[in-house]
């Protein structure tokens, strides 16, 4: 992701807004008073083609659901049925594997 910003100096950063004019709530209709100038060129953000895949994937990301549905349902049904079995060992692999990832 590319990001280029030219001219920005502490200068610039005072009294920065949308036309770079101050608003008066005390003059009538919301006028704006020309108190605060800023400088007219506008800063240019380039997004590669990369950051843009990036984006679109965590939105299909973001879409999907955390849970497997279907392999939830598998499991309610072998335990209904009796057949879901527990390989101990593995069981206790796993917990230890994730006991040590841990900080």
């Amino acid at each position: 992701m590319a990001v280029e910003i030219n001219s920005l100096s502490s200068g610039n950063l005072k009294g920065t807004g949308d036309s770079g004019l101050v608003t008066r709530s005390g003059l009538p209709g919301g006028k704006r008073s020309a108190t605060s100038t800023t400088s007219t060129r506008k800063d240019r953000f380039n997004m590669t083609g990369s950051a843009g895949k990036l984006l679109e994937l965590e939105g299909r990301i973001a879409q999907m659901p955390i849970v497997d549905g279907q392999k939830v349902e598998a499991v309610k049904l072998a335990l209904a049925n009796g057949s879901f079995t527990i390989d101990p060992q593995t069981a206790a692999d796993k917990m230890l594997a994730m006991e040590l990832s841990l900080p």
